[in-house]
């Protein structure tokens, strides 16, 4: 069944690939190269990198979809808590990335336990954030240090313990190609959309490059993608593809505007630099991190 769906994977993202790629070449003909579609390239050949990255591991399963999941918190958190710290808080950098590290651990032996173990890590942020905005404490104060280094455990270690968690399942491989795939289209449908038809600028202050048209798109060609991967999810039926489409592609904006927010507080347009065209791992997979939990409650609530 795995390799049947891989299989099928390839010649689909061959299609969608080749469409994009026509897409691109038909802007240049009308409109000339411009700066940034000469960017598109570049961004397609790293888009191949990066799914490679969650759907590889995913494939192989076991210690692989470990490995990826632990090198992904560790590259991530380390730069989610430089970009909170220049923004003045004062997070336990280590610490939080070893019980990160350990959490993710105890999930792989355990998936089953995310389903009370995420609730408990974001409470536990949530109530620290209340207590310390109660208190008017400062960011350096020991409430908000705990506060900030919270914010790593949960976003991005458990968040990826989720997609962890989900892809040890049975139906684990279909739905990492399912869900990832979904917010990949939605970001770069987006991209596309709204670099070329984008007018109406719809979060000026948070994400300027964000406008209507390429939210719409992004929608749109996610719920494409959706049904063109539908092979990876045999038990949805048409709904529930559409449905989870639309709840992907609201997820993976909102995640783009949390990034966008505490990229902002700290001044930054990355989080780093290791990835060509797109900044750090974390401006990478942002998203993807973000939609993995509402992914998951979404196929549990969702279940006949």
């Amino acid at each position: 069944m795995k390799q049947e769906i891989a299989i099928r994977l390839l010649w689909t993202l061959g299609v969608i690939f080749s469409l994009a790629a026509a897409g691109v070449a038909a802007q240049w003909a009308l409109r000339g190269r411009t700066a940034s579609q000469s960017r598109m390239g570049m961004r397609f050949a790293v888009e191949v990198g990066i799914l490679a990255g969650i759907w590889l591991p995913a494939y192989l399963g076991g210690g692989w979809l470990l490995g990826a999941a632990a090198v992904l918190a560790v590259l991530c958190a380390r730069e989610l808590y430089a970009t909170l710290q220049g923004a003045g808080d004062l997070p336990w950098r280590v610490p939080g990335i070893a019980l990160g590290l350990a959490l993710l651990l105890f999930i792989y032996r355990q998936p089953e336990a995310i389903a009370w173990l995420f609730p408990l890590g974001l409470g536990v942020y949530v109530g620290l954030r209340w207590l310390r905005s109660a208190r008017s404490l400062a960011p350096a104060s020991l409430l908000g240090r705990a506060e900030s280094t919270a914010l790593g455990i949960v976003y991005p270690c458990l968040c990826l313990g989720v997609f962890l968690s989900l892809g040890l399942g049975e139906a684990g491989f279909g739905y990492a190609i399912f869900f990832y795939g979904l917010v990949e289209a939605s970001d770069v449908f987006a991209y596309l959309v709204g670099s070329s038809l984008g007018r109406r600028k719809i979060f000026p202050r948070l994400s300027p490059n964000k406008t209507l048209e390429g939210i719409l798109g992004g929608v749109a060609g996610a719920v494409a993608v959706g049904f063109a991967f539908s092979f990876a999810v045999p038990e949805f039926g048409p709904l529930r593809i559409a449905g989870a489409a639309g709840v992907i592609a609201a997820a993976g904006i909102c995640g783009d505007l949390f990034a966008s927010h505490l990229k902002r507080r700290a001044g930054v347009k990355d989080y780093g630099d290791l990835v060509p065209t797109q900044g750090g791992v974390l401006d990478v997979y942002d998203a993807f991190i973000f939609v993995a939990p509402v992914f998951y409650y979404y196929v549990a609530l969702t279940a006949p």
